[in-house]
């Protein structure tokens, strides 16, 4: 029975606080909706991918199963060198870029999976167009940079990103966010809702006379305004 009674002042607080709850989850939900699409700038990604192989002409591409191996070794050197210094200046000077190297750094990701040869080059940025043409060039100029350093010509473009392609930026996600600031409005109006029945040490209702005092309503007076 008190599960049952339980169970009714939780719905009893629900029905009474209903219009706030629904208020905090429309206005954090509005909020959320004109910052994603007004205030929030959007961001692209651009994405070119090298792989590392060896070069042969009428050759097979590996001649030994330990240069495979061999080759998936060098991508933790190839990786560091694709978002290096010298690589991000030369990029930036050769795109005359309106942003230094430094600032160039956090924008550029390189991921490869593991045991692959393949390696992807990331960029982000507010311009798709020169997203892309960042991707591409630092594949161009990390290729020219492994033979010139190292002696070897093992790295090749395998896929350019597209410098025409206007795309869809990756954030921010307007759906998301709106559906994550209705949540927040939703679990902010629950917690208002049940701290102020907490807080509430009034008996004035039926229900709280008859649980907090053990007596029977006989009858009530009501406020007669003149």
């Amino acid at each position: 029975m008190e599960e049952v009674i339980d169970l009714r002042e939780i719905l009893e607080i629900l029905k009474k606080n209903l219009k706030m709850i629904l208020g905090l989850m429309i206005v954090f939900g509005l909020i959320a909706g004109l910052i994603s699409t007004f205030v929030m700038k959007p961001v692209y990604q651009s994405e070119a991918q090298v792989i590392v192989n060896k070069k042969g002409d009428n050759e097979k591409i590996y001649s030994m199963p330990n240069e495979v191996q061999t080759n998936i070794q060098l991508i933790n050197t190839y990786t560091q060198m694709v978002n290096s210094k010298v690589v991000r200046e030369k990029t930036v000077e050769d795109l005359k870029l309106k942003v230094d190297e430094k600032a160039l750094q956090p924008r550029i990701s390189v991921t490869s999976e593991t045991n692959s040869q393949l390696m992807k080059i990331n960029v982000t940025g507010p311009d798709k167009q020169e997203t892309a043409r960042i991707a591409n060039k630092l594949a161009e100029i990390t290729q020219k940079e492994v033979k010139r350093v190292m002696g070897v010509d093992n790295l090749s473009v395998f896929s350019k990103a597209d410098e025409k392609e206007t795309g869809s930026p990756i954030k921010p996600k307007p759906m998301m966010n709106v559906l994550v600031a209705v949540l927040l409005g939703l679990v902010l109006g629950l917690a208002i809702a049940f701290i102020k029945e907490m807080l509430d040490t009034r008996i004035n209702t039926d229900e709280k006379v008859e649980k907090y005092i053990g007596l029977p309503t006989l009858g009530k007076i009501y406020t007669i305004e003149k």
